[in-house]
């Protein structure tokens, strides 16, 4: 069978037998070892997130929305390896990214972390710089990718009725997924079955 792989919807294979062909030189990347996962240790407003079964597409435009933040000082991004289906997004926060009205406050109780790191909104450092965390920064990057692609969909989505109607075929290709995944597994069975009888007659 044939899989493409759309980014917008993290994670989505679907397997399309007519719509799209692979070339010759195309592979099937393997599934990613993690989903979702943050690293890097001290100030909660440095982070890098690993993103699993993602490339440069949504590295670039998620790097691209952040830098566009005045909250963010630094984003970037990288693809280990072309094979590995996997991209590193590195955000850094500014300091004094939080709003005034949070106030940072002059007590000792001021310089401790205000929530835990589970629920943190903001940190206060050391030197009394409020500063946004990277996994809000990346929350609020989300959000607006997010509403830009509904926004440039629902235009050519009324400038083309054909896109929809492409838009909802492919939605209901996505709901048989299951279904043939479940017939493939079972071709699998039956193959593995008629080696081992060939092999021992």
């Amino acid at each position: 069978g044939v899989y493409f792989q759309d980014s917008s919807i993290p994670q989505l294979n679907i397997r399309l037998h007519h719509l799209y062909v692979m070339s010759v030189n195309e592979v099937k990347l393997r599934k990613a070892e993690i989903e979702f996962e943050v690293r890097g240790t001290g100030h909660a407003g440095s982070r890098t997130f690993a993103i699993g079964d993602e490339d440069h597409t949504l590295g670039n435009c998620l790097r691209h929305v952040l830098i566009q933040n005045q909250k963010v000082a630094f984003a970037g991004y990288s693809v280990p390896h072309p094979s590995e289906p996997i991209v590193h997004l590195r955000v850094q926060t500014a300091k004094g990214s939080v709003s005034a009205g949070s106030g940072s406050g002059n007590s000792s109780s001021s310089r401790r972390r205000r929530r835990s790191a589970d629920e943190d909104e903001m940190d206060v450092d050391e030197e009394g710089g409020d500063r946004m965390t990277a996994v809000d920064a990346l929350k609020e990057a989300c959000q607006t990718l997010s509403d830009q692609c509904d926004f440039v969909l629902g235009a050519v989505e009324e400038a083309l009725p054909e896109v929809k109607e492409d838009r909802e075929r492919i939605e209901k290709l996505a709901l048989t997924r299951g279904h043939d995944d479940d017939e493939d597994e079972e071709d699998t069975m039956m193959s593995e079955e008629l080696i081992r009888r060939n092999r021992n007659p």
